[in-house]
């Protein structure tokens, strides 16, 4: 009986996201998780991990770093086996979200 709720709970987080993509088309990385059928959880995993690497960046970048392959790796390690880190780069670049970190992370995947 878990599963079950479990497996509502993640359409209605669908549900709401599809609800915001149609209000803005750009919303890349909200139609990445449906389509992944993430759950809210793994969404949230996500979104923190992008966020607390992100800060580092800013604050490696401030401290002269040149080198954010480190950065590039724990992306890549961290991420839910349900999605590459090329398309989580480009879905948050196109949503706006951790636009500079995001655009040095692409530059290892291209």
């Amino acid at each position: 009986m878990r599963h079950l709720e479990k497996e509502i709970e993640t359409l209605r987080y669908h549900q709401q996201l599809l609800l915001k993509i149609i209000q803005n088309p750009k919303a890349k990385l909200d139609l990445l998780i449906v389509e992944k059928n993430m759950t809210k959880e793994e969404a949230q995993q996500l979104l923190e991990l992008c966020e607390l690497l992100s800060k580092k960046f800013v604050t490696e970048k401030a401290e002269g770093y040149m080198n954010f392959q480190p950065l590039f790796n724990d992306l890549q390690k961290h991420l839910t086996p349900k999605l590459t880190v090329k398309e989580v780069i480009e879905a948050f670049l196109a949503q706006g979200l951790h636009k500079s970190f995001m655009q040095e992370m692409s530059k290892f995947y291209y």
